[in-house]
């Protein structure tokens, strides 16, 4: 089959998804070298041809307003190009599963990681606030969590500047996901950014209910309950309660705002004290107890919960409480101060130590370690603060080569590191993040 080439540049490789406005495919830029993913913007079916005309009049401009966020927890947007059918978007691909998919796999989530990926989209939706836009589509399936544990909002609804939104408005278009769309855009006919803290509110409900705040068998029915009055009370939330009560308040100007938000997730994004003060020796009783322990090897070094686990991993704990889910067969050792597994082949390498710093100066504190950084080749490929701090980079090692590295803060108290030579670090994400899941 002949190949498909967008714009003479952009090579198709294979479908990764669809929805009611656009469908998805990852694509080789055959001028950068990269791959992205690239999306056409059609026109929803069911409108009235009039209607039809505004959406398409508007999308090539809305398209272009969006493309001008920049922000760690946003899509990148790379280039727009016109298309009589619909503007062509090329964004930046990120391999992982949307939060959709996650949900579907595993069921509900725990409170204080959705409280983190809360904060991510928290702060992707402050920073279309700032560029003077709405996202107007925010769900479980527009937010993306990456192989390497990013978390990204994507798919800006068709309108999202004040101009756009209102001409959509005039023609009586009003475009979302009836599970999560604000009461105010369908009964109302009005868009705020207080509209995008509901959805946000009803994406974060989803995540840890493992089911929509309003779960009725159809369409209809579950817009009769959103007319209605507030949701199904949630069961599993836990400390995000208050959040997901403040958030989806029926009345916008009594809902949650941003910064309220903010504190409500950190608090529940945070371990309970009396976890904290029993990891804290945690991690020195580990290292006098495993001197090159075999993971596996021992009873000493791990109990067997009832928890499940993927295939290949077993679950690791000493007993001053420090428990994560490691790869059957890795290799523990302790040396200066740290926990370290291996891999058998003695190619990837996964180090804990005990972060010594107040919690404040985390960022600040590897922006330090940055600056002292004296590695070949050394590349940041970010540093960020939310929704936990984390420092990527590459590097070349003088014997094993190029090399991929990420330092990330979990549950407040222990930095974990994952280092992979770089032709081994797309394929061996899927096992950083069951780990990070499991860590505790």
């Amino acid at each position: 089959m002949e190949a498909v080439i967008i714009a003479e540049r952009y090579r198709i490789i294979r479908p990764l998804g669809s929805g009611g406005m656009s469908h998805v495919w990852l694509a080789r830029d055959e001028v950068r070298h990269v791959d992205v993913a690239i999306k056409q913007c059609t026109v929803p079916q069911g409108l009235h041809p009039e209607q039809r005309e505004v959406v398409s009049t508007w999308a090539l401009s809305e398209a272009h307003a969006a493309a001008r966020v920049r922000h760690p927890h946003v899509i990148r947007t790379l280039d727009v190009l016109p298309d009589p059918d619909g503007p062509w978007l090329v964004m930046e691909y990120v391999p992982g599963r949307s939060l959709q998919q996650v949900i579907q796999a595993g069921g509900a989530l725990p409170p204080a990681r959705v409280a983190r990926i809360g904060l991510a989209v928290l702060d992707g939706l402050g920073a279309a606030g700032r560029a003077g836009l709405l996202h107007l589509d925010v769900k479980p399936g527009n937010v993306l969590i990456g192989d390497d544990g990013r978390i990204v909002l994507i798919d800006f609804g068709p309108a999202v500047t004040e101009a756009g939104i209102a001409a959509l408005t005039q023609a009586r278009v009003v475009l979302g996901s009836p599970k999560y769309i604000a009461p105010e855009r369908l009964f109302d006919r009005t868009s705020t950014a207080r509209s995008d803290l509901w959805s946000l509110g009803a994406t974060l409900y989803h995540a840890v209910e493992g089911q929509p705040p309003y779960a009725r068998g159809s369409t209809a029915a579950t817009l009769r309950a959103l007319a209605a009055g507030p949701p199904d009370p949630p069961r599993r939330a836990g400390p995000l309660t208050p959040l997901l009560a403040g958030l989806m308040r029926h009345d916008p100007a009594a809902r949650l705002d941003p910064a309220a938000a903010e504190e409500l997730l950190r608090q529940a994004a945070r371990p309970p004290r009396s976890v904290i003060r029993r990891r804290v020796p945690a991690l020195a009783a580990a290292l006098t107890l495993l001197a090159a322990l075999a993971v596996g090897g021992s009873a000493q070094g791990r109990e067997n919960p009832p928890d499940p686990l993927p295939a290949g991993f077993m679950w690791w704990q000493d007993p001053a409480g420090l428990r994560l889910a490691v790869p059957t067969g890795w290799t523990a050792h302790s040396a200066a101060g740290a926990l370290s597994f291996t891999d058998p082949a003695d190619r990837i390498t996964l180090r804990i130590t005990r972060w010594p710093h107040p919690r404040g100066d985390v960022l600040a504190d590897l922006i330090g370690q940055e600056r002292a950084v004296k590695l070949p080749s050394y590349r940041r490929v970010r540093i960020e603060a939310v929704p936990a701090p984390v420092w990527e980079f590459t590097y070349t090692d003088p014997k094993a080569g190029p090399m991929h590295v990420l330092r990330q803060l979990v549950d407040g108290t222990h930095l974990v590191e994952w280092r992979t030579p770089r032709a081994d670090w797309a394929i061996s994400l899927p096992k950083l993040t069951e780990i990070r899941a499991s860590f505790g």
